[in-house]
């Protein structure tokens, strides 16, 4: 049995990493990695000077991030972002920047952990939908490098699919939200039309005025809609749900599946890019579900649960799909591709 002197040291090892988020989260909001990758060579002062930073904090920040492995530095403290983080840390258009993330942490997944003590009285929650457009643009933000994943390779890899993405297909994005994903398959496959629906209003908001900026209006649209349907007529050659199966709630699953059902064309492709709660007591353990099993704990006070392998096929077939394929992908995300039965 283990005794607390072998126990403790894994608590200290999670209060680390709470502390590393909240430093690696202060050096993207305050573009400190992206300004050591631009200048490699800086020392502290010279870093504070030029972003008009406190000098004293800012060398403790250096200190940290290098004794953390985020930096490497000399003798002379000159400094430079340790070899591989350039992509994750300062480079926002890259499918492995985690700036995003990070902001949304600690500015509200840290105000909902905090609150949960509370909310374990009354088992409310905020949903997405109801937390505002800032909320909606941060998660937009956190999960871009996803959406570049999605669109430039995994679904070129669905068997058959590539060359119809290439060609042109007509796809419906449900839960487009900010229009991020809606934007990379338009940047990706030119020749397609893209329809994206949502009930966050403010972040369909968003949404419009992206597609506007980026040139896209012609062949992206989003419109609204409720838990009732979506004000769409098909068909759809392609239905994707992005890291949004399990934020809708779970008596509302089988309706939005039946109406990406009738929308679909009959040689059709739904794809779902989510997470599966692990089944048995013994499976929270494992590696490859310790993002699952901490998401599902996060997103509490969101209301959000994820379903389980068996949910997430049982309301598959019941809406009319077979599902084709399934894959674990990056660190726990799972991607299911189905077609109409």
């Amino acid at each position: 049995m283990p005794t607390p002197r072998e126990q403790f040291p894994k608590l200290v090892e999670y209060i680390k990493g709470f502390r590393a988020t909240y430093l690696a989260a202060a050096g993207v909001k305050l573009g400190l990695f992206q300004k050591i990758t631009a200048s490699p060579g800086l020392t502290a002062e010279q870093l504070a000077a030029d972003l008009g930073l406190h000098a004293p904090y800012l060398l403790t920040w250096c200190r940290t991030a290098h004794a953390m492995g985020f930096l490497e530095a000399d003798e002379g403290g000159r400094l430079r972002l340790a070899p591989g983080f350039e992509p994750i840390l300062a480079e926002a258009s890259s499918p492995w920047y985690y700036g995003g993330a990070l902001g949304l942490i600690v500015d509200y997944e840290a105000r909902d952990l905090g609150r949960l003590p509370e909310l374990f009285g009354s088992g409310t929650a905020v949903p997405f939908q109801a937390r505002g457009r800032k909320f909606s643009e941060q998660v937009g933000a956190a999960t871009a490098g996803l959406h570049t994943l999605v669109a430039r390779k995994l679904l070129p890899e669905v068997p058959g699919l590539s060359e119809r993405l290439s060609r042109g297909v007509k796809a419906l994005d449900v839960g487009c939200g900010c229009g991020g994903f809606l934007l990379a398959l338009a940047r990706a496959f030119p020749a397609g039309r893209y329809t994206g629906v949502d009930v966050d209003r403010p972040a369909l908001t968003s949404a419009r005025k992206a597609i506007r900026a980026a040139g896209f209006a012609r062949r992206v649209k989003v419109k609204a809609a409720s838990t009732d349907g979506f004000p769409l007529t098909g068909p759809f050659d392609l239905i994707t749900l992005v890291q949004v199966f399990h934020e809708i709630r779970p008596d509302l699953r089988p309706g939005i599946l039946g109406e990406c059902r009738r929308l679909i064309a009959a040689e059709g492709w739904l794809v779902i890019l989510d997470e599966t709660y692990p089944s048995t007591w013994a499976d929270l353990r494992a590696p490859e579900n310790s993002r699952p099993v901490l998401t599902a704990f996060s997103e509490l006070a969101m209301g959000n649960v994820i379903p389980t392998q068996a949910e997430q096929e049982s309301l598959l077939a019941g809406a009319g799909f077979s599902v084709h394929t399934r894959a674990t992908v990056g660190d726990g995300f799972t991607l299911l591709t189905a077609q109409p039965r």
